[in-house]
């Protein structure tokens, strides 16, 4: 039953500069896309910083730990980045070691439908299932390429087929991975869940 499985997901509030958990913010009443465009609440990214085009990100972000018997199960990050036509929104699931990718969805974007749409299609989705985001070295690898590694090279552990017709989008996915899951995203809050320092 749906209501059960939401009694087991517990919201969080992230610092994203520090990795630790804020206290004293009710993640039911935070609003990250708000926080975002309120100078006291956000940070504005250098160009450099800002791969995934978002211009600035809240200071605080809300994490979803999937829980049973009191351990946790599944991570799920928001995530959004510009995309070909629109700002993709979505949340990236990944296991309880902080690295195995369960899943990636949009909620909203308005790419192109057939092309950069396609983020929406369940064949592309299930390519993310079982993808690592980090190589055997803790370094940020997940990939979303038209050049996939041969069989039997590690890097196909991390690589996702881009979307046929859709350059844009597919980099724009890419980017908003690198962006979300690297040092001025969630990198320190994974870096420190990874560790068995977080839940």
């Amino acid at each position: 039953p749906i209501d059960q499985a939401f009694k087991n997901v517990e919201a969080k509030i992230v610092d994203l500069a520090t990795g630790e958990y804020v206290a004293g913010i009710d993640p039911e009443k935070f609003d990250a896309r708000s926080a975002a465009v309120d100078p006291k609440q956000n940070v504005v990214l250098t160009r450099e910083q800002d791969i995934a085009s978002v211009k600035r990100r809240a200071k605080y972000a809300t994490v979803y730990l999937v829980k049973e018997n009191n351990q946790v199960k599944k991570i799920i990050l928001p995530v959004s980045g510009y995309g070909l036509w629109s700002t993709l929104h979505g949340f990236l699931a990944l296991e309880a070691d902080a690295n195995t990718v369960v899943g990636l969805g949009f909620y909203e974007h308005a790419e192109t439908p057939g092309l950069g749409g396609e983020v929406d299609n369940p064949n592309w989705k299930a390519k993310w299932k079982g993808k690592t985001v980090f190589d055997e070295q803790g370094n940020l690898a997940i990939q979303v390429t038209k050049m996939l590694a041969g069989a039997g090279d590690p890097r196909l552990n991390h690589q996702v087929d881009a979307l046929s017709g859709a350059t844009l989008t597919s980099n724009g996915v890419n980017n908003l991975l690198h962006f979300w899951l690297g040092k001025d995203g969630f990198g320190p809050y994974l870096q420190k869940m990874r560790n068995g320092g977080g839940a």
